[in-house]
């Protein structure tokens, strides 16, 4: 199993404090997975040859989040089956329990779907869709991507600095989302004849610990790796962003990790203390302390 996958993805046997510790290592990389998101999926540029698939197909936002019996929301960008496969995929990347919560009991699902639909900042901005897109320097530059540079240019960059550069594709991030999750379903239907939602939780481990390593061929844009990389950085950021922006819930993931969340203020003895801990609060809950 994949080293991102292997120290996120554990079963509920195993000891509680395991769990825990295995978890935080769940975040090492993240860093160098977000820088690659862009640069893996320009492999495929010549594959997709100017037409990619359009985001217009989302369901109305009466539709409702399946599987969160305690928190049902309006999907604004989601449809059933989509929103279930995202809840999906991050609670295998980050997994829990109602004890020990993880991705599903934070409600990540819900923080990604309100990121595509624009309710939260990022994604309702304008992204880099026209060439030159960095490559970085080890990439074999593929024979079709290198005939079209007149169309898909790109400029060779260093892998210490490709974080420079951000989310740049031909690939909005709801069209690498709406094509990522179809080309999901497709992979664990030649693996296993099931769509993913319906896998065992040993096989979804395998088709994720696969889209890890860029075994799928099926992913025509995104790759299997970019879009991994998408769902792993997206479950990071709902996990541990503030419980405004639709994840977190609970402030499950700063409880997680120890963080304080949103404080007014410390005081100089509660920076000298090495043991000095308080509950987490959030953004709401600070304003309306202080009267907003």
């Amino acid at each position: 199993m994949s080293e991102y996958v292997k120290d996120s993805v554990l079963e509920p046997s195993e000891p509680h404090r395991d769990r825990r510790v295995s978890r935080r290592l769940f975040l090492k990389g993240s860093g160098a997975a977000a820088a690659s998101a862009g640069a893996a999926t320009l492999g495929t540029v010549a594959v997709i040859d100017g037409h990619p698939a359009i985001a217009q197909n989302a369901t109305p936002a009466a539709e409702t989040m399946p599987g969160m019996e305690t928190d049902q929301r309006p999907a604004a960008f989601f449809n059933i089956h989509e929103s279930q496969t995202v809840d999906a995929l991050a609670s295998r990347i980050m997994p829990g329990t109602a004890d020990d919560p993880g991705a599903h009991e934070a409600g990540v699902v819900f923080y990604i779907d309100r990121t595509l639909a624009g309710t939260n900042l990022g994604y309702s901005l304008k992204t880099y869709t026209q060439g030159p897109f960095p490559v970085i320097e080890e990439t074999p530059v593929t024979v079709e991507a290198a005939s079209s540079r007149d169309i898909y240019d790109y400029v060779l960059v260093a892998q210490e600095q490709i974080a420079r550069y951000g989310y740049q594709s031909v690939l909005t991030p709801q069209e690498v989302y709406r094509r990522g999750l179809g080309f999901v379903d497709e992979y664990s239907q030649s693996q296993f004849q099931k769509n993913f939602i319906d896998l065992s939780t040993e096989q979804q481990d395998q088709v994720l610990t696969d889209m890890q390593g860029n075994k799928p061929t099926n992913f025509a844009g995104p790759s299997a790796l970019a879009f991994f990389t998408q769902l792993r950085n997206d479950t990071i950021e709902g996990m541990f962003s503030d419980p405004m922006y639709g994840g977190n819930q609970g402030m499950v993931g700063w409880k997680l990790i120890g963080y304080p969340g949103a404080q007014g203020i410390y005081t100089a003895e509660d920076i000298k203390n090495p043991e000095f801990q308080r509950e987490p609060q959030s953004l709401a809950q600070l304003m309306a302390k202080e009267g907003h």
